[in-house]
């Protein structure tokens, strides 16, 4: 099962919450795999001065750029969705990070200057220690986190863990672009705002199909959510003594902090994924 949790403020609200969800997990002896999105860990994890080994290698096509096969037609640029072509007066550059490996160009391309070549863009790091239960990405150059990253390290846990497990997934904020392959590859999304507009957004346009909904709320924006009709929504208090914790890398002890983490438990529990016969990784 993979929980996803977005937040959608900055800071370190959400990868606070659900790091102190995968330690209670822990605590309860489930079967669990943390899997951070992005290179810097969470201190609660880190602190402990943790050596990383690869596990598994990103690797994808891209369009390279073949000068004496192009006729300059310009084709590749204008089928390009993502505009990760740029003509020059005597060249074409392919901007690696914009490129989603769609192979347009190179159905577009009529005369061969486009060659599809693979390379590896990045890899899967875990834990050097017999459990491979604390995982992250690293990507190299000027790769950034794209959907094609979301769709493989999605399917990289479905493919490597037991299904029955569950696969805590931290997407960083300002990554808003990636919020639909979340939902949609996801069987729980916890979404973690103040925001009663933009999560009544998200909550009627949200698909059945794709992830059910858990929604924890700063604990100051409470009395507002009720008022828009959302009494269910999980209180998350966020104080000096949790910010502290977090810091230095301890779980939390605020015992408002703790129920919290009690109940999102409980949903995520009896919250059963969706049962999608089409589904795609």
């Amino acid at each position: 099962m993979i929980v996803s949790i977005i937040g959608t403020r900055g800071g370190i609200g959400a990868t606070t919450l659900l790091s102190n969800l995968y330690s209670y997990l822990k605590k309860k002896d489930e079967n669990s795999v943390w899997f951070s999105l992005t290179d810097p860990f969470p201190p609660l994890f880190s602190g402990s001065g943790l050596q990383w080994e690869k596990l598994y290698s990103f690797s994808r096509f891209f369009p390279v750029w073949l000068k004496d096969n192009c006729s300059g037609c310009n084709s590749c640029v204008s089928v390009c969705v993502n505009e990760a072509i740029s003509p020059f007066p005597d060249k074409y550059v392919v901007y690696s990070e914009l490129c989603n490996s769609c192979k347009s160009c190179i159905s577009a391309c009529k005369c061969g200057g486009l060659d599809f070549q693979a390379r590896e863009t990045g890899y899967i790091k875990k834990i050097v220690s017999k459990e491979d239960t604390l995982l992250k990405i690293k990507l190299f150059g000027r790769e950034i986190l794209s959907q094609w990253y979301v769709k493989e390290a999605i399917s990289y846990l479905k493919n490597n863990y037991r299904s029955e497990s569950c696969h805590l997934i931290d997407v960083p904020s300002g990554f808003r672009e990636l919020w639909a392959d979340v939902f949609r590859l996801s069987d729980i999304v916890i979404v973690l705002t103040d925001d009663t507009f933009l999560w009544e957004l998200l909550y009627k346009s949200h698909s059945p199909r794709h992830a059910n909904l858990i929604l924890a709320i700063t604990q100051t924006s409470k009395q507002e959510f009720n008022k828009y009709g959302f009494p269910h929504a999980i209180p998350i208090p966020y104080n000096k003594e949790i910010m502290r914790n977090t810091i230095q890398g301890f779980s939390s002890q605020d015992f408002d902090f703790l129920e919290a983490i009690q109940n999102i438990y409980l949903q995520v529990k009896v919250s059963q994924p969706h049962e999608r016969s089409s589904f795609n990784i």
